[in-house]
């Protein structure tokens, strides 16, 4: 079904949105004053979600050349420079209507942009099998895959290497549901976990591992019950940030933006170091990125992390720095840390993932804050719940800004320093 609709504004999820009889449309792909023909891809009572398909009146903030149609990059379509300025805007307005905070809560807000290819870790979609493989990007609100060779986000080693990926998962026969890369910071360097679409596996699986060790030096192949099913070459790649050495496999989370790790470790490293020494809280530690930045803020810190193979990355960081004695590592989720453990913290760092802290792990982490709580957060909408209940533990903010760590996608990431309101 198309509708023909006009676009009043654009969503914090990034859909530009209209109001029709049918209910509040959120078209993917649509611009603040555009009109345009809609796909309507799935109605609810009050609401309907739909693609762009034919755009009739263009906005001046539109993009245009390959990349606009990147289905892996949901803003492909927006000028760089006004989607830059969209973005604080719409995480105040986020801040706003989820966390009822008021604006002016976060000062004047900066925004520090990044370089098109930035793409440390990518998740590539594959559909079908054998000569039918394809290997790209789900286009929006479906899952439809179409090629990623034009995404800017991507580096040009990564997007050379995207054909002969999907002619190895085809000549292997084995049926792929996706694969996640990581690549050092210099895009030399490649790792690939493979995901299977099926259980149990047979030899395609082994063939496949071989056919893509041409352009990856090590892959990891799980069935598709999560179970391993094969690897070839190197588990982790090195990278250095701060100053510091890490290994990072592809399973583990690393922040995703090769220009702005250093700048976001730097800031992180900063406002512990406003903190007199003392004792500090990695919390959702990953491989000790943060680890690092609060060591150098001269701090003692224990980092929790609940991903086995990220906690484990993180023990050989702690070797290699000689660190043993500064730096201790905890194996478990946050939330179980938090229920078994009455600590409190001079310093907090909190790096959750998307879904956030929750309201619970929130709460806890606010008592637990002495005096300063870091939150560093890919999502408003989780950050905007988590900060309404941070303030309400006493914290209030002292700075806050944001990172374009996703660019040309209507996600970004933000950095809000919390501190211990003093007693009246």
């Amino acid at each position: 079904m198309i509708r023909r609709v006009t676009i009043e504004k654009l969503a914090p999820t990034g859909e530009g949105v209209s109001r029709t009889a049918e209910g509040v449309g959120f078209v993917a792909g649509a611009l603040p004053g555009e009109e345009v023909d809609a796909e309507v891809i799935s109605e609810k009572k009050r609401f309907w979600f739909g693609r762009a398909v034919s755009v009739l009146k263009p906005s001046a903030l539109r993009a245009s050349g390959p990349h606009a149609a990147c289905a892996g990059c949901d803003w492909a379509h927006i000028d760089k420079d006004s989607a830059l300025d969209l973005k604080p805007r719409l995480f105040l307005e986020t801040m706003e209507r989820i966390g009822k905070l008021d604006p002016r809560l976060f000062g004047e807000l900066p925004i520090v942009p990044s370089e098109p290819a930035y793409r440390i870790r990518s998740r590539f979609h594959v559909a079908g099998r054998g000569a039918a493989a394809a290997v790209g990007f789900h286009s929006p609100v479906s899952h439809r895959v179409e090629p990623a060779q034009g995404c800017l986000a991507l580096t040009d080693p990564m997007r050379a290497a995207l054909p002969g990926i999907a002619e190895a998962i085809a000549q292997s026969g084995a049926a792929v549901s996706e694969i996640a890369t990581l690549e050092t910071l210099d895009a030399s360097r490649r790792l690939a976990s493979v995901t299977l679409a099926e259980t149990p596996v047979g030899l395609a699986a082994g063939a496949l591992a071989a056919s893509l060790s041409k352009f990856f030096e090590g892959v990891r192949i799980r069935a598709g019950n999560g179970e391993g099913a094969g690897s070839v070459g190197l588990f982790r790649l090195p990278f250095r940030v701060g100053g510091r050495a890490f290994e990072v496999s592809a399973d583990s989370f690393f922040q995703v933006n090769r220009h702005l790790v250093e700048r976001v470790y730097e800031d992180v490293r900063a406002a512990a170091k406003a903190v007199a020494p003392g004792r500090a809280l990695d919390a959702y530690g990953g491989v000790g990125l943060f680890a690092g930045a609060l060591l150098d803020a001269g701090h003692r810190v224990l980092s929790v992390e609940g991903h086995a193979v990220a906690a484990e990355s993180a023990v050989i960081a702690r070797r290699a720095w000689g660190a043993q004695n500064e730096w201790e590592t905890m194996t478990c989720p946050v939330e179980s840390f938090l229920g078994r453990d009455g600590e409190s913290f001079d310093v907090v760092v909190a790096d959750p993932p998307r879904a956030g802290l929750g309201l619970g792990p929130a709460r806890e982490l606010a008592r637990r804050a002495r005096g300063r709580l870091i939150y560093v957060s890919c999502d408003p909408a989780t950050l905007a719940r988590d900060l309404s209940v941070l303030l309400e533990e006493g914290l209030t903010v002292s700075s806050a800004r944001l990172y374009d760590l996703f660019a040309f996608t209507h996600r970004v990431e933000a950095m809000v320093v919390l501190d211990r309101r003093s007693a009246p």
